[in-house]
Order: C-alpha cells, then structure tokens, then sequence
C-alpha cells in the first residue's frame, strides 16, 4: 500500500526528491488559493490529484485566502 500511496502522491513530474521538496516549499510558502493553483499548474497537477495525494497539503491550502490582494 505506500507503494503505491508514493507512487501516486508523486505523480511522473514530482519523482526527484528535490522536486518534491521544491513543491512542497512552493505549496508550504503561498498566500492565497489562487497562488497554490497556479504552482499545481506549473507541476502539471490538478486540484483533485493534489487533494487525493497531498491530503495534509490541501488541508493547509483551505485556511489560504481566495487571493493575496485580500489580505493586508
């Protein structure tokens, strides 16, 4: 089962562990829904992979603002 868990968490762009760790600080550094979207289309990855595979990720990503321009 992490077999696969890694498998598909990593999808085929996010194989390095450098480049996960680059997506996760991306991710991890974001101000804003719209901030995280556009890093998930850089990687090639859609909302619902990134959900599926990045659960603890995409929690974080639910207390973001809709848009930076909304915060102070």
């Amino acid at each position: 089962m992490d077999h696969f868990m890694d498998e598909y968490c990593h999808s085929d762009l996010l194989h390095s562990s450098r480049e996960l760790s680059s997506f996760y600080l991306e991710i991890d550094t974001a101000k804003s829904r719209v901030e995280v979207v556009k890093i998930l289309h850089g990687y090639n990855l859609s909302e619902e992979v990134f959900a599926e595979g990045f659960p603890d990720l995409a929690k974080a990503v639910q207390d973001l603002p809709d848009d930076a321009s909304t915060t102070a």
